[in-house]
């Protein structure tokens, strides 16, 4: 008989934790009988092709709503749990991850951390943090660095805190990234910069257009597109005025393929202030575009180089598979008169990858090896493990 396998997720808004989990339901359904809870259905962005158990509780504004709704999803986590009677429920997010182990009964549960910032800001408050994370059976991290801060944090036992890197379909990111794209927006007489993220502060492109803005006096035929919504679009593109980068950078939206974009981008950028394990970041070197990135916690170090993944840079380091700069400030600060010395860096760093072709041809070339490291065939092996370890027959 099948083991049962709960994965318990918050909405089903398609984002990078999200897609981890519809991955590994549909890699794991031949192996166990999976199931995947989600808290509500109202975030949807596309047509669902699977079944999902819907506790129909989304959130509530105002604290005495907020306990209220608590209460409910506790009881429905309950009641789910008794009806389908899972042997394991894998939650992921940090509010998923808490009503799981509150509801903890004869499962086994394991808890996904697939955020740097889950770490640093407190859900609650550290001491019940601790004794809620330490309840799990298993504590599953996207990176070292969070697993062991997590270790750090919680004193999670080290013989239950795991590192599962997130999966990439590597051939059909290649198949998507053939596709033609409209209008030919990638002018051949200019260097064409891609990054793609939500249009939110964790992602950075405050920093990014501001260093930008000095790219162009020195080159000015660079041309940045930035991939995503997001509620920060309406000022970025107030940004965008004050600088007059309206003719040098291009807010393309969300796109269903931003593989293509990648694929013909001379380079790839990411300037993010904090992340798990960026899946754009490795999609990108999926399609072989050299990488250039910030030195955020977690992911960027540990998949650009083999060296100490604990380093912070301090200046621009050229890595095995990509090229680091320091992280940036996190100051949310969106006035373009004000350029930091972070945003200086990350600007050296573009231009210096920019004058660079041969280096930008190998680490292109390099990334197509590295990429491996994270395959869907890899993925599974290691869910199958750990669910195993968790659940022994």
């Amino acid at each position: 008989m099948k083991k049962k396998v709960v994965f318990l997720i918050g909405g089903l808004k398609f984002g990078g934790m999200e897609r981890v989990v519809f991955i590994a339901n549909q890699l794991l359904k031949d192996d166990f009988e999976t199931t995947i809870v989600t808290l509500y259905k109202a975030e949807a962005e596309y047509n669902l092709d699977f079944d999902v158990y819907d506790l129909n509780l989304p959130p509530n504004s105002g604290k005495v709503n907020k306990a209220i709704n608590m209460i409910k999803r506790i009881k429905s986590v309950k009641e789910m749990k008794r009806d389908l009677n899972p042997d394991a429920v894998f939650s992921f997010g940090m509010y998923p991850n808490y009503l799981n182990s509150l509801t903890k009964g004869k499962e086994k549960i394991i808890m996904g951390i697939r955020s740097y910032d889950w770490l640093t800001k407190p859900f609650t408050t550290k001491a019940l943090d601790k004794w809620i994370v330490n309840r799990a059976d298993s504590v599953n991290s996207v990176s070292k660095v969070i697993a062991e801060e997590a270790e750090r944090t919680w004193k999670i036992p080290l013989d239950s805190n795991r590192v599962i890197y997130n999966p990439y379909d590597i051939d059909h990111i290649e198949c998507l990234a053939q596709e033609e794209m409209e209008n030919n927006i990638f002018r051949p007489e200019c260097f064409n910069i891609v990054s793609a993220g939500r249009l939110a502060d964790q992602k950075g492109y405050n920093h990014l257009i501001k260093a930008f803005s000095l790219v162009v006096q020195e080159i000015p035929k660079a041309h940045l597109f930035i991939l995503g919504n997001g509620d920060k679009k309406e000022t970025l593109k107030k940004l965008l005025n004050e600088l007059g980068l309206k003719n040098n950078v291009t807010l393309l939206g969300g796109k269903s393929n931003p593989y293509k974009y990648m694929k013909k981008a001379d380079l790839y950028v990411m300037s993010s202030l904090s992340e798990g394990f960026p899946n754009a970041l490795v999609e990108a070197m999926a399609v072989q575009t050299p990488i250039l990135s910030t030195d955020c916690k977690s992911g960027p170090r540990e998949i650009l180089s083999l060296e100490n993944y604990n380093k912070v840079a301090t200046d621009m380091e050229v890595c095995e598979f990509g090229v680091i700069v320091p992280p940036m400030s996190g100051s949310c600060n969106y006035d373009g008169k004000y350029i930091e010395e972070c945003e200086e860096k990350l600007a050296e760093g573009i231009i210096f990858m920019i004058k660079n072709r041969e280096l930008r041809k190998i680490l292109g070339e390099k990334s197509k090896n590295r990429v491996q490291q994270f395959s869907y065939s890899l993925f599974k092996e290691s869910l199958i493990k750990e669910l195993n370890s968790v659940c022994p027959k």
